[in-house]
């Protein structure tokens, strides 16, 4: 087999020098200030863009509605009332009198006049007690008939209360006499008694008579003398316990401006009930000093008073004039005041029992 011819060895291959790059010259960098312009401007832009999206973001909706606010009433601010304004004193040059400074102008105040007094009060006769200081009243009925022993009464220390019988005769003089010298004064109004045997006397008041009448007798008893501060009744166990005829006797004494002490001759009155009705002053006897017209027994009563007016504050008792009581009277009301106990008229206590109710 035919040799295959042998390559020639081939020469190496020398490399080619790499190929000179041409250098080429850079372009001049801008100038300082352009550049500070350069970023001044690209800030301007981020700022914008940052304003315009929030501006997009935090918008609110279509949908969106504004909260309402609720609305407080405030209170208006009343202002102060402006400072009275002051006027000062002025001194005068010496020898100068001041000027007057006018006073300021008062408003206009309504009248009211006093409402007058009932009747009884503007016929009582007036005294003074102290606090506390226990009052004994002392009343002596039947007077004017016996006239020597009325005077006798009369005569005794007072102020005492002094009940004229309405028949008795000349009540102007033996009333103004006792008033004179200070003594209070009562109507002793007859009243019909327990007994249809007794009798208490002429234009007494009675459970028999027709209205008219009894109204005729009690105006009659009323109108005899003047100056006195009430009534109280002589005798009257059935009429004080009739309600039909002391409803007619109150009236007629609340019409008059009267008041109503009963003397209290029988267990059954309804006086002091019926007055308390008719709205006057009703007062009631404590204790009677001469039922048993003894001196031992009027000076026990006398006692009694004392004991009943100390437990109660006051105490009203009843007498006649009697020897005995005027002769027990006499010693005892000088003492009994220096004791420490009060002699008045009835109106004072009527008085201290409407203030006390």
């Amino acid at each position: 087999m035919a040799s295959k011819p042998k390559k020639k060895a081939s020469k190496p291959r020398k490399r080619a020098a790499p190929a000179k790059r041409k250098r080429t010259k850079a372009a001049p960098v801008a100038s300082s200030g352009h550049a500070r312009l350069a970023k001044v401007a690209m800030g301007v832009l981020v700022l914008v863009a940052l304003l315009v999206a929030g501006l997009i973001v935090f918008s609110p909706s279509k949908d969106q509605t504004t909260p309402t606010v609720a609305k407080v009433a405030v209170p208006p601010v009343v202002p102060a009332p402006p400072p009275e304004p002051q006027v000062e004193a002025q001194q005068a040059p010496a020898g100068e009198s001041a000027p007057p400074v006018p006073l300021p102008t008062l408003p206009d105040v309504a009248y009211v006049p006093d409402l007058p007094k009932p009747t009884w009060l503007q016929n009582a006769v007036q005294t003074s007690v102290a606090p506390g200081q226990p009052m004994i009243a002392v009343v002596i009925d039947d007077m004017g008939l016996d006239r020597a022993r009325s005077q006798r009464t009369v005569d005794l220390p007072g102020p005492l209360t002094l009940a004229y019988l309405a028949y008795a005769d000349d009540l102007l003089k033996q009333t103004g006499a006792a008033r004179l010298v200070g003594h209070e004064l009562l109507v002793h109004v007859p009243m019909e008694p327990g007994s249809a045997s007794t009798d208490p006397g002429p234009n007494a008041v009675l459970t028999t008579l027709t209205p008219e009448e009894l109204t005729r007798r009690i105006e009659w008893n009323l109108s005899q003398f003047s100056g006195f501060v009430g009534i109280n009744n002589h005798m009257g166990s059935k009429a004080t316990s009739d309600r039909t005829v002391m409803a007619e006797v109150m009236a007629a004494l609340k019409q008059r401006g009267m008041l109503f002490l009963d003397s209290r001759t029988a267990g059954t009155t309804i006086a002091e009930s019926e007055a308390v009705k008719a709205g006057i002053p009703a007062l009631r006897r404590d204790v009677f000093l001469d039922h048993d017209p003894s001196p031992i027994a009027v000076r026990a009563a006398l006692l009694q008073v004392e004991k009943v007016a100390q437990r109660q504050g006051f105490a009203i008792a009843i007498g006649h004039p009697k020897d005995a009581t005027i002769g027990a009277l006499s010693e005892w009301l000088p003492d009994v005041r220096a004791r420490g106990f009060a002699i008045v008229p009835v109106s004072t206590i009527a008085l201290h029992v409407e203030n006390n109710m």
